[in-house]
Order: C-alpha cells, then structure tokens, then sequence
C-alpha cells in the first residue's frame, strides 16, 4: 500500500488503477487513501520527501494495527457448495 500511496503522490504512471487491479482488499483500500491524504497534507508544509517518509510510517503503523488488512474485499464471496 506504501507503494501505491507513494505512487499516488508523485503522479507515476500506474496510479490511477483502481484498488482491485491495485491488488489491494478493502480494508487496505481505505488505508491507502487515508495515507494519500496525510501525504498530501504533508506534501503542502513539507515537501514531497517528508510526504513519501510519513506514507511510510503511516501505512506501516496502520497495518500493524490491523493484522496487515488482508481480509477479503467485501465483494468477494465463497464458492457455492453446490457449484
């Protein structure tokens, strides 16, 4: 998710996948935004390098918190037992 904030931040090429093709699940989704807007919030009273640090440390503390936020996407479902 560090790398795709990041991604974000700097405009590179691949930053407007959307989360699925992102490989991400919702829960890593909804951090990945949330560290996007740090970042930018950052980016405009610190510069671009003090953004792309706190991207890092934001998304590492908030996995950390949430067991790396790997569950499936709310989408997802099982297979049907009859198919």
């Amino acid at each position: 998710m560090s790398y795709w904030a990041k991604e974000a931040l700097k405009g590179g090429k691949w930053a407007g996948l959307d989360w699925e093709q992102k490989g991400m699940s919702n829960d890593q989704y909804k951090i990945h935004e949330e560290a996007v807007a740090a970042g930018r919030a950052e980016e405009r009273t610190s510069g671009l390098d003090k953004a792309l640090e706190l991207v890092d440390r934001f998304v590492a503390q908030r996995c950390a918190e949430q067991n790396g936020a790997t569950w499936s996407s709310e989408n997802w479902r099982p297979p049907s037992p009859t198919g």
